[in-house]
């Protein structure tokens, strides 16, 4: 992506998980947003210190349709205006095995789907329970940025699924999320993909016992014969596969940058500054540039900061 002109950067879009893509405001189009590869070279200067609301998925037809944010409100804490975060309805969804008579209607056909339980280990060997829609089993995994995962069990709708995953979590002492920043450290050391699959295959095989234990109270749960592994996108091997990489040493939300993207998982992307072969490796979290503004720039003002490792 070499924007023309200023374009607010609205997220990453894993809907393939195998071509990964950037989502930006559409400047000729208002009401519209533009996808662009993420895999390739990108120059831009962040300009100013601003965030936007990144708009909202409209879940209610067959496929989501992202909407604009119709001020393109700033924002200060988080990434939506309160209008755009009802609407889409996802903070609500976590709480839908308590309170499904409170989910907004965006959201309420979504759970009505089959959902998936599943177990991750991330670059740092952190695991984690999780949930995904039938409609976004492999992608949602994408933009967590595992090392490896398995599916346990199927559920009838999304609220069954989460009083599985929040029985998981209390029972095991499982995080139901792992911050971005422990990702990007996970990555500035050599991983052992073997060690962290045993790792994982271990604690599905501690889980998988309560599960069906539990399971028995909650009508529509399919338990899986044996852990199914999920399917990881080639990009975010490339990831792995390329540790231990240094921490990119510029600060992403200022000035110029000129980032040629090799691979990603999750919002964790790693990257060299030039084209040459033998160029260093960087690692960042690219979430620190969603909702600001991009500008056109040119390869010669982006900076060419000497690599740390901290």
């Amino acid at each position: 992506m070499n924007p023309t002109a200023p374009v607010t950067l609205l997220g990453l879009d894993w809907s393939d998980p195998d071509t990964p893509r950037l989502r930006t405001t559409d400047p000729d189009h208002p009401e519209h947003s533009l996808l662009h590869l993420l895999l390739g070279e990108h120059i831009f200067r962040v300009d100013g210190e601003q965030r936007s609301c990144i708009g909202w998925f409209d879940l209610t037809g067959p496929e989501g349709r992202h909407v604009r944010c119709r001020a393109d409100e700033v924002v200060t804490r988080g990434k939506q205006c309160r209008r755009c975060q009802y609407k889409e309805g996802f903070i609500a969804a976590h709480q839908a095995h308590r309170a499904p008579g409170t989910l907004p209607e965006n959201i309420r056909d979504y759970l009505r789907q089959p959902h998936w339980l599943y177990l991750g280990v991330f670059a740092n060997g952190t695991t984690k329970v999780g949930t995904a829609a039938d409609s976004r089993r492999r992608s949602r995994l994408a933009e967590q940025g595992p090392v490896a995962a398995l599916y346990l069990a199927r559920t009838k709708d999304g609220a069954t699924v989460r009083t599985l995953e929040s029985a998981v979590s209390q029972h095991f002492g499982l995080p139901q999320q792992v911050q971005t920043r422990r990702k990007v450290l996970g990555l500035q050391n050599s991983i052992d993909a073997t060690a962290l699959v045993t790792k994982l295959t271990d604690l599905a095989t501690q889980v998988a016992p309560y599960l069906n234990k539990i399971a028995v109270e909650q009508p529509g749960t399919e338990m899986l014969a044996a852990p199914e592994p999920w399917v990881r996108p080639a990009c975010s091997t490339a990831v792995f596969e390329s540790t231990p990489v240094l921490a990119y040493p510029d600060d992403l939300t200022q000035g110029t940058h000129r980032l040629h993207i090799t691979g990603a998982a999750g919002l964790v992307t790693v990257f060299s500054t030039d084209h040459e072969p033998d160029a260093p490796r960087h690692c960042a979290d690219l979430s620190k540039l969603i909702g600001r503004t991009l500008a056109p720039a040119t390869a010669e003002d982006a900076p060419t900061g000497a690599p740390t490792l901290f």
